[in-house]
């Protein structure tokens, strides 16, 4: 089934592509809701999933997390446990993990997504210095 090109998708696709951007349902839908008025909770979940099956997008859940990440390549995340910011982490993605893995369940592996739970660098750094009154 061919897949329209609406105004509504094009705004959604602008805000994530080429941009290292972590956004929840909500942050899309509000920055949507800034540009054009009309557009549903229903529209937003359609054209967001539309996207992550064209491979524009990547979905990332966890137990107290969900959002789209704007670079559908496989790489890991940094999950700040003080403000809830998403980082991508930077290097080589360890293709070896995904072969170890195939090996050990017999299964064939696509990618992976490491969530790393922590604080971000700026926290840290805010911590610190209110740790040492600065």
């Amino acid at each position: 089934m061919k897949q329209r090109n609406t105004r509504q998708k094009q705004i959604i696709r602008e805000m994530f592509e080429g941009k290292p951007v972590h956004l929840s349902v909500e942050d899309v839908l509000e920055k949507v809701r800034g540009s054009e008025e009309t557009v549903g909770r229903a529209t937003v979940y359609r054209n967001l999933h539309i996207l992550c099956r064209e491979g524009v997008i990547r979905k990332i859940t966890g137990e107290e997390y969900s959002f789209f990440d704007g670079n559908p390549l496989p790489h890991d995340h940094l999950h700040c446990t003080v403000c809830n910011s998403f980082t991508d982490i930077p290097g080589d993605y360890d293709c070896e993990m995904d072969e170890r893995t195939a090996e050990l369940t017999g299964g064939e592996i696509s990618f992976h997504s490491t969530v790393y739970e922590g604080i971000c660098k700026d926290c840290s750094i805010k911590i610190k210095e209110r740790k040492h009154g600065i």
